[in-house]
């Protein structure tokens, strides 16, 4: 389960968003939805620990995601960029993180899943934005964490990775995983939570939160 408190976040001297709050069961999709500048990877950050919140608390599982082991072994984030390793090739790059989790025996399914045993020798860094993307989606299926965080995971993707990325996390929720997404364009053929980020703009009074079964939360 990850709960989120009533959280604030603060850049600069703006508050971004004020009073958010959700809470999320096994088997839960989040999409998180707003223009640039909304707050959406800020929400990420902290639902991930990079990000302090000005005030607030995320839990997993019901305990503080501060300094909690079982919490990162169950995080996978995948953010704006790719962050694939440019000097090492496609196989190397999925290596790295399957010796991780001991999970070396999911890498011909990951290469296969998207479409990268062409590339299996390549240097990562002689790849298209469209094909590292794909790479740096592949570790989700190298790493099947229990969380997944992703922000705009259809970066770069044409039109046949994007669909394999909506068909990946709809298989991850349907296994009893977690799964936020911040996305413009996402939808989901599964049931899905919205969160609108416009919604926690600092503007109005009182706490406003949302939860798999209230109203806020469509």
């Amino acid at each position: 389960m990850l709960i989120c408190e009533n959280i604030a976040c603060i850049r600069g001297e703006t508050k971004i968003f004020n009073h958010l709050g959700f809470c999320l069961q096994g088997g839960a999709l989040l999409l998180l939805k707003g223009p640039n500048g909304s707050g959406k990877t800020s929400l990420l950050k902290i639902l991930c620990g990079l990000l302090p919140a000005e005030c607030g608390q995320v839990l997993w599982n019901g305990e503080p995601i501060e300094n909690n082991d079982s919490f990162k072994r169950d995080l996978m984030m995948i953010g704006h960029k790719s962050a694939v390793k440019s000097d090492l090739t496609v196989q190397e790059n999925l290596q790295f993180w399957a010796r991780l989790y001991d999970t070396e025996i999911l890498i011909p399914a990951a290469l296969k899943f998207y479409d990268l045993a062409a590339f299996r020798d390549v240097p990562a860094g002689q790849l298209s934005a469209g094909w590292q993307r794909r790479v740096a989606l592949a570790r989700l299926i190298i790493a099947p964490c229990k969380l997944w965080l992703l922000d705009e995971p259809t970066n770069f993707l044409d039109d046949d990775a994007v669909i394999l990325t909506a068909s990946l996390i709809e298989s991850r929720v349907q296994q009893g995983g977690i799964v936020v997404v911040a996305s413009h364009i996402m939808n989901s053929a599964i049931a899905a939570h919205t969160l609108f980020m416009g919604d926690f703009i600092p503007s109005s009074c009182g706490t406003q939160s949302v939860s798999a079964g209230s109203p806020s939360m469509e």
